[in-house]
């Protein structure tokens, strides 16, 4: 089967939280791209949830991503939720793209 995304994803492991209007969501952030992430949780929202995902990069620099929730997998090897971005102001979509870059620079080494 094609691949379906139009973003390249990198494997993270970044401590993670999802706040909606029904929950907040403890996880961690499996795979991360410019346009959305996986956030490994046992806990789950509903698809069409709308929130915003909050981490610190390794630096310490905390973003506050505004997302919805398009996929949830039930996999009881890996449960978690697919977040697609809102709109990214560059204050925010400046520092994620800097780490991606970093952390794609790395696993090349």
């Amino acid at each position: 089967m094609p691949e379906k995304r139009s973003a390249h994803r990198i494997a993270v492991r970044l401590r993670a939280s999802f706040r909606s209007n029904q929950a907040v969501i403890e996880g961690w952030v499996s795979d991360l791209s410019r346009l959305g992430l996986f956030l490994e949780s046992d806990y789950l929202d509903e698809p069409g949830s709308s929130g915003t995902v909050e981490f610190d990069l390794p630096d310490g620099e905390p973003l506050r991503l505004p997302g919805e929730i398009v996929r949830v997998d039930t996999d009881v090897e890996r449960p978690g939720m697919a977040i697609r971005f809102g709109h990214l102001p560059d204050s925010t979509r400046r520092p994620l793209a800097n780490f991606m870059i970093e952390t794609s620079y790395q696993t090349l080494r």
